[in-house]
């Protein structure tokens, strides 16, 4: 069991992290035009072929500026429903191996 200085030792560094954390901004980049909830799904819907992609090009799979809160949502739930679209097919096989007596 540790004693209580590594006790306080831990908390006072995980304390830091967090305010050093809650400090981290990013550079506010002023443009009329920027991407909201549908291109956020659209985003959220490629992520994976992308994320593969940048293994190889310069792309990026997260529009930075976005309009915040609805890109998130979009970028989400394209997200889910890309990986729901991807587990589709599956889906009879592995209930098929589930249910399977021998």
């Amino acid at each position: 069991m540790p004693g209580p200085g590594a006790r306080a030792a831990g908390l006072l560094g995980t304390c830091s992290a967090l305010i050093l954390g809650g400090c981290a901004t990013q550079s506010a980049i002023a443009t009329d035009d920027v991407p909201g909830f549908f291109s956020g799904l659209l985003h959220g819907l490629i992520a994976l072929p992308a994320l593969l992609a940048s293994l190889v090009l310069d792309v990026r799979i997260y529009a930075f500026p976005n309009s915040g809160f609805w890109y998130e949502l979009g970028f989400c739930g394209g997200f889910v429903f890309g990986i729901g679209l991807l587990a589709v097919p599956v889906i009879p096989f592995i209930g098929g191996f589930l249910t399977r007596r021998n």
